[in-house]
């Protein structure tokens, strides 16, 4: 070979190496702009991405607030214990209640009441016949008048024999009579004196004997001991009867009491002198307690109280019942909610919807589930023990449009406590 197809060789070798060096630098310098331009789309595709989802979740955040429910709302405030309302059944009394019968035998002649007729203390209400009476009456004062002329008679008798006496024992000193007749007036003096005491103890005897017949005749009179009515009428004119036998039954209906059957724990908690409100055909009565007796009943294992009525007894009967409430203080833990709150739950829970702040919107919350224990219900509302804690804020109604995690917004006129 020669040397100029040697150089020329050489020549053609080193530009076919300049050329593979220059195309591995431009390959190199494609490959970063590629990677780099890659990059860049990347990047900003994140950004497009994030910015899109930021704005999406935005606008979904705004519908969610925007669709929110609206719901009402309590504040839960923890409590030492409830109170609970038992009812009991008293029985009305009247203050008094009497058989009234004679005290002394004899034949029923005149019955002045009948039953359900309303007296007054003196009234007369029954009369025995009186004929034996009248004669005995008419005995006794003959009697009188006979031993009160006896006693005249005895009196003037002792005066005569006084003076007598006294004339004698002056002349027995001046020996003008002997001392045998003086005696003899001595005597009659002391036998006179005897005998006026005799006759005014029979006229005594025959005042008192009169006193008794008063007293017969005005047991032979029948009258109201006090104020009330007729409830029973047991025997009719013409009817001998014993003594004691009753005749008719008066009660004092316009002094009424009630007796109720109290626990013993309940009735030691009661102070006399309180006002109490009963109920009797629909209507308040305010009644008094008098007293609470020491024996528990063996009956009914209770205590009774005995109120006074004071106002509200017009047309009350006795016999009849009136309803009496008290409270009683449980001492338990809990809350009161309203019953509306409730939702049922499972193995006999139940379960309220309390609320979690929404990213700091005091007018948004979110829903949490918590299950709890109804201890006590009162009418429209329910005392309750579960994982709640005080001053939780639940749901009060409409929890069946709701589902834990829901977003819900505070109604205007329930807004969140300012705490």
């Amino acid at each position: 070979m020669t040397e100029n197809n040697i150089y020329q060789n050489e020549k053609t070798s080193e530009t076919l190496n300049n050329k593979d060096k220059s195309a591995t630098f431009w390959s190199r310098n494609s490959l970063r702009l590629m990677l780099i331009v890659v990059i860049i789309i990347a990047v900003s595709g994140t950004i497009f991405f994030i910015r899109s989802s930021a704005l999406a979740s935005l606008n979904r955040d705004q519908e969610a607030l925007t669709h929110a429910i609206a719901v009402s709302t309590t504040t839960l405030q923890a409590e030492s214990h409830y109170q609970v309302k038992q009812k009991y059944s008293g029985s009305i009394t009247a203050g008094r209640e009497s058989d009234h019968g004679f005290d002394r035998a004899g034949l029923l002649a005149d019955v002045m009441v009948d039953e359900g007729d309303q007296v007054l203390k003196g009234d007369i209400l029954a009369r025995l016949d009186m004929r034996r009476l009248d004669a005995r009456e008419q005995e006794l004062n003959a009697d009188l008048a006979q031993t009160e002329a006896l006693n005249r008679e005895a009196i003037a008798r002792l005066d005569r024999a006084e003076a007598t006496f006294g004339r004698f024992r002056v002349l027995v000193k001046k020996k003008h009579i002997s001392e045998e007749k003086f005696d003899q007036v001595k005597f009659d003096l002391i036998a006179l004196k005897a005998r006026k005491v005799a006759t005014t103890a029979a006229v005594s005897k025959s005042r008192a004997a009169l006193e008794s017949l008063k007293i017969d005749r005005d047991l032979a009179t029948l009258t109201a001991r006090f104020d009330g009515s007729i409830t029973r009428r047991y025997l009719d004119e013409g009817t001998a009867i014993a003594a004691g036998t009753p005749v008719v039954r008066l009660i004092e209906d316009k002094k009424l009491e009630i007796h109720v059957g109290l626990p013993a724990a309940t009735a030691s908690a009661l102070i006399p002198g309180e006002l109490h409100m009963f109920r009797y055909q629909g209507r308040k009565v305010m009644a008094k307690l008098r007293s609470v007796l020491r024996n528990v009943d063996p009956s009914t294992r209770t205590v009774t109280a005995i109120f006074d009525v004071i106002d509200g007894g017009e047309n009350m009967r006795s016999g009849d019942l009136a309803q009496f409430s008290i409270l009683t203080d449980i001492q338990q833990p809990g809350y009161w909610l309203p019953t509306g709150a409730l939702a049922e739950s499972r193995r006999g829970l139940w379960s309220v919807y309390s609320l979690k702040p929404y990213e700091g919107k005091t007018e948004y919350a979110t829903l949490s589930r918590q299950e709890l224990q109804v201890i006590y219900t009162d009418g429209d509302r329910v005392y309750v023990q579960g994982t709640l804690q005080d001053g939780d804020r639940v749901v009060t109604q409409g929890i069946h449009r709701l589902v834990p995690g829901q977003l819900v917004r505070l109604s205007k006129d329930d807004p969140r406590d300012n705490q």
